[in-house]
């Protein structure tokens, strides 16, 4: 299975230059300069090994392939650089224990480099700890979510983003208006379930699809820092060796569900990575204020997205994408100005068709006041999402709907077919700091999705 996330860029780039739907092109804007691109970091990605008794910290594939993996326990700058230091791999004497440090240990000596963590304490890093158990004598190095029975920690002056071993989802949970979602911290925190009426409406097959925002730089797809993690976690792989963005934090207040991330790189090779090497924004943040049953709206939630880049730049924001159940296999048009709900399912390309080419492969929509509603064969479970258009004081270029029936593997949270939709905001300037924009994501019938969007449209939401 491979990520359409980029595909997806790439369209709604061109959609975004079309002037509303199916008009004709515009001139592009500007591709962002490189002075208003900030330089993302390389990382190496720390794995713990198990060698008999000999717990290991390494890198790259050869040893993660030869023994027993652990998992990742931390990201470091993968070259050396101001406010850095280097993280040495030492072995003793007899062979039989490894141990990491960034100066000298008694009857150990250099065994290799395992990269080059900050010096202090900043934006989403933890402090890297060396744990050692007195009566094996084994030093591990352990992520700040870890304990091991027998083994006592050692702090070392030296920083990196921490990871989940071999953890595949750290969920948080809330629920209000007939609604729950579970937002996923290995993840980037990133919606990875949504529930009503007993359904679970997401699909996560990988760190491109759940509900999420995306950032792009100028008119290419390459520079896309991406709220959940990078493409290289395709449903096949060890859950070990996936990047999932640092996560800044991740709480519920009340009925608010807020997470922010520091987003990686969807593809990390374009500044040389792999898939031990992810590539992370550190300057940019990602994230969302997801309130439930808005207003006492019951099945209305306000999806804020939250985008932090340091300088102004040229570029789009998806605000957010969702990816849902192959199940969802109607599509639906509403303008709430004049209440006019329109069924498009005949219209919508085959999206499959469309992964090898430049062509638009979904339907786009836009609107002053409504949105777009995907639903399953029966309209008795849909879900809504509501919006107003940038002219009229909202965050919403327009919407886009996609449909990628390509594998055949069925309506299930971790197949590869899907279908998807995205709320674009895409006038080409971004402002520098923290910006924000609002929809509303609603589930319920289609035929009460659009009651409340009617709701929504008569209290004015912005």
């Amino acid at each position: 299975m491979w990520r359409i996330l980029t595909l997806v860029c790439r369209l709604l780039i061109l959609a975004v230059l079309e002037s509303g739907c199916g008009g004709g092109r515009s001139t592009p804007p500007p591709v962002a300069s490189h002075s208003t691109v900030p330089t993302p970091t390389l990382l190496r990605t720390l794995y713990r090994v198990v060698n008999g008794s000999d717990r290991i910290t390494t890198i790259g594939p050869d040893e993660r392939s030869s023994y027993s993996l652990e998992g990742q326990v931390y990201y470091v700058p993968d070259q050396p650089a101001s406010s850095r230091t280097t993280l040495n791999r030492l072995i003793n004497s007899g062979g039989t224990d490894h141990a990491d440090a960034i100066s000298n240990l008694s009857g150990y000596s250099q065994d290799m480099v395992l990269g080059f963590p900050w010096t202090s304490a900043g934006s989403g890093v933890s402090q890297l700890s060396e744990f050692l158990n007195s009566g094996t004598g084994d030093y591990a190095l352990l992520a700040p979510s870890e304990s091991l029975p027998g083994y006592n920690p050692q702090p070392l002056a030296a920083y990196g983003y921490r990871r989940f071993g071999n953890a595949s989802e750290v969920l948080l949970s809330l629920s209000a208006g007939g609604v729950t979602v579970q937002s996923n911290e290995v993840a980037g925190g990133a919606t990875w379930r949504w529930f009503w009426n007993g359904v679970q409406f997401l699909n996560h097959a990988d760190y491109g699809r759940e509900i999420q925002a995306a950032f792009y730089y100028g008119t290419t797809p390459d520079l896309n820092p991406n709220e959940a993690g990078d493409r290289l976690t395709f449903s096949f792989l060890d859950q070990s060796i996936k990047h999932g963005s640092p996560v800044l934090q991740f709480q519920n207040q009340g009925t608010t569900q807020i997470t922010r991330a520091v987003p990686l790189n969807w593809d990390p090779s374009v500044y040389g990575g792999d898939q031990d090497h992810p590539v992370i924004w550190d300057s940019l943040v990602l994230g969302k204020d997801l309130t439930l049953d808005f207003n006492n709206l019951g099945p209305v939630a306000r999806y804020t997205t939250h985008v932090v880049i340091p300088a102004t730049a040229q570029g789009g924001v998806q605000n957010p994408a969702g990816y849902l159940l192959s199940s969802f296999n109607r599509y639906w048009t509403y303008d709430a100005g004049l209440q006019k709900l329109s069924e498009v399912t005949g219209r919508m390309p085959d999206g499959c068709a469309h992964l090898t080419d430049n062509q638009f492969g979904g339907i786009s929509f836009s609107v002053d006041f409504g949105g777009i509603i995907m639903s399953d064969a029966s309209g008795t479970n849909a879900m809504g999402v509501y919006g107003v258009s940038v002219g009229h004081g909202g965050s919403v270029s327009y919407f886009a709907m996609f449909k990628f029936f390509c594998w055949g593997d069925g309506p299930f949270e971790t197949s590869s077919d899907n279908t998807a939709w995205s709320s674009v905001y895409g006038t080409g300037t971004v402002a520098a700091g923290e910006t924000t924009y609002n929809v509303f994501l609603i589930t319920d019938s289609v035929q009460n999705v659009t009651a409340r969007m009617d709701d929504l449209f008569r209290l004015g939401v912005r």
